[in-house]
């Protein structure tokens, strides 16, 4: 499947969907996540041809599908030992006894943090579970050679500081202290809101890992076209603000991996799977200026 570039976005959605196109999943979050503005309004972001949640699907549900999920080992950098369920936007794609449980488990996890705050719960993009680690993954697109216009940052001051007071109150040492102090900061608005969401996956990884036993781990996966071009309004690109997160961690025990889409392609052309690596090569957004 090649993405057609043509049009920045369609009304079928499905035509930038690799495998399971018609799955329930989709047409629910087409229907919530959509554009408002009058040229595009009532399509699915999915739909835009730069739609990273249309990215993660192909990419994860392929390779779910292809049974080759022990490949995130190498391309994610993680040790999480053999995959036994994964999550896209904190929803089985399987229905395991296993990724049931992790439903589940997650949602229990997000209805009682961010769930007791009035809003909206943004969800993790994927989460993997192993037999050794269990792991929240963040995944990005934006344009080729074009900053992103958002990446981890958060609302309002307020907001933030609600949700990390709440976080705070359940978080093992060392990450309590460090929401703490955090809290107690003046600098909510200038150190921690660009990098709020990777804050709020630590959280969440983390507590994952204590009710299950297992190491977390956090990944970012972002595009190498664009993650070295400073983002308007932060003075930084996606890699030094992740450099940011990874220094106020500290001594947190965390495993974190900051890979890209890019990488992905020599281990499926090594593995013959043929489809997801044509649909990568051929992605009009991951193809870097160079090439």
């Amino acid at each position: 499947m090649q993405i057609d570039g043509s049009d920045k976005v369609v009304r079928d959605f499905r035509k930038r969907i690799l495998v399971d196109a018609n799955s329930p999943i989709l047409a629910f979050k087409a229907n919530r996540d959509r554009y408002r503005q009058k040229k595009y309004a009532g399509m699915a972001y999915f739909g835009s041809v730069n739609s990273e949640d249309a990215l993660t699907w192909n990419v994860f549900r392929s390779l779910q599908k292809a049974h080759c999920l022990e490949v995130v080992k190498d391309w994610l950098e993680i040790d999480i030992g053999r995959p036994t369920a994964m999550l896209i936007w904190c929803l089985a794609l399987e229905l395991t006894d296993d990724d049931a449980k992790l439903q589940f488990q997650l949602g229990d996890l997000l209805r009682n943090t961010d769930g007791i705050i009035p809003g909206q719960i943004g969800e993790p993009d994927v989460v993997i579970q192993g037999t050794d680690g269990i792991a929240i993954i963040e995944c990005k697109l934006g344009e080729r050679n074009k900053a992103l216009t958002h990446l981890w940052e958060g609302g309002s001051v307020e907001r933030i500081k609600r949700r990390l007071t709440r976080y705070e109150q359940e978080a093992p040492e060392p990450l309590k202290s460090i929401l703490k102090s955090i809290i107690e900061s003046n600098k909510i608005e200038t150190d921690i809101k660009p990098i709020y969401q990777l804050v709020r996956m630590a959280y969440y990884v983390i507590s994952l890992g204590q009710a299950y036993g297992l190491q977390p781990a956090l990944v970012s996966v972002g595009n190498e076209c664009n993650r070295h071009t400073e983002i308007r309004g932060m003075g930084k690109c996606a890699n030094e603000l992740w450099d940011t997160f990874r220094d106020l961690l500290g001594s947190v025990q965390l495993h974190c991996t900051n890979t890209t889409w890019q990488a992905l392609l020599p281990i499926m052309e090594s593995k013959g799977v043929n489809c997801l690596y044509q649909y990568l090569t051929g992605h009009p957004c991951l193809k870097c200026p160079s090439e």
